[in-house]
């Protein structure tokens, strides 16, 4: 671990950007955090965690490279970072993931976070020359509900530097009307289903009030059986377990109210501003009920009832995306859009970070 370290801080030092491990300063990432104008689920310390444990796995050896960038000696900005791939190969990525773009506090001049970000590819580039990777995959993603006039520092930079784009798609739902117009936006074919699973469904949520061992397990049962083999390990359930308890997330289950039997249950992950649907798990002889548009739309009530501005839903897949998805991601995604207010563009970027046809980011 001390060797590792020594290697993240010895390229931050080359960079000549200033930035401390957030496991090294976990006080100085909450500072940062409490300080956004908008929390991400995908940038919260608990979903960073559980993406590790979940990667670790399925295979992967990962050390937190998760960054708190600062000015000055003072915290400004996080940046999620993991190094390391399945079967031990280099990789750089975020939890396992894309790279994603560093979110600065408040109040940081545009000169700075220029500054920051052009260090910042400096520092990706003297990682991957480490490790003898030529090529990254990084992305900007949305930001719900905050103006921005064109594309950011972040996205520009890529650019920049060789990146080449390509589009991903986000659907969100607004939570910010009132919930009457809310359940006016779903799909209109979805109304009529809600409604009928209301009746045949017994619905309840667990959340910090009412953390239950024994419904928890009833859902980890459950997603096991729909899976057809155990899919994760026990520490990655109680790491969700665990965020009931937190308040960053709740689950919303379905019973059958003749025999009681779990039915169906979403997991959802949330912050202050945004909910996220986490994974899910429905009794595959009754696909034909409504038990998915039941849960979805407690889980909205759910959300707005704790004053949060926006619902993460999922990606929307496209037969036409590259790679190309399964026809049940493309089918799975079209339903989440009955429930989704906006279509929100991911933009993803391939970047070579070295080689003779690498390019720097302007200075």
């Amino acid at each position: 671990m001390r060797v590792f370290k020594d290697k993240i801080y010895s390229a931050l030092k080359a960079a000549d950007l200033d930035a401390v491990l957030q496991c090294e300063y976990p006080k100085a990432w909450d500072q940062v955090w409490q300080s956004l104008p908008y929390l991400s689920v995908a940038y919260s310390a608990s979903m960073i965690d559980y993406q590790r444990a979940y990667f670790r796995d399925a295979g992967w050896a990962l050390q937190d490279a998760s960054l708190v960038l600062r000015t000055d000696g003072r915290p400004c900005a996080l940046w999620p970072l993991t190094l390391g791939g399945p079967n031990g190969s280099p990789r750089i990525t975020s939890s396992g993931a894309t790279v994603m773009a560093p979110v600065f506090a408040p109040g940081l001049s545009p000169r700075m976070i220029k500054k920051i970000c052009t260090r910042a590819i400096a520092f990706l580039r003297l990682l991957c020359a480490e490790q003898g990777l030529t090529e990254l995959v990084l992305e900007q993603g949305p930001t719900p509900g905050l103006v921005t006039e064109g594309v950011n520092e972040w996205h520009q930079q890529l650019l920049a530097a060789g990146g080449t784009v390509m589009l991903r798609h986000d659907l969100y739902a607004d939570l910010r009307p009132a919930l009457p117009d809310i359940r006016a936006s779903f799909r209109k074919s979805f109304r009529p289903l809600i409604n009928v699973g209301l009746r045949n469904w017994s619905v309840f949520v667990l959340d910090q009030s009412s953390p239950s061992g024994t419904e928890w397990a009833e859902f980890k049962q459950l997603h096991r059986q729909v899976s057809g083999r155990s899919t994760r390990s026990d520490e990655t359930w109680a790491q969700q377990h665990a965020m009931l308890s937190n308040e960053e997330a709740f689950l919303v289950g379905l019973r059958d109210p003749v025999d009681q039997r779990l039915v169906g249950a979403g997991f959802f992950q949330c912050t202050r501003d945004e909910g996220f649907y986490a994974v899910g798990a429905y009794d595959r002889s009754l696909f034909d009920k409504p038990l998915g548009h039941v849960v979805q739309q407690r889980a909205i009530e759910t959300m707005k009832a704790r004053g949060m501005c926006w619902y993460r839903i999922g990606e929307r897949h496209y037969p036409q995306d590259k790679p190309k998805p399964t026809d049940k991601e493309v089918s799975i995604s079209a339903f989440k859009q009955g429930f989704a207010s906006h279509l929100l563009q991911r933009s993803e970027f391939v970047v070579r970070l070295v080689g003779d046809n690498a390019e720097m980011a302007p200075q």
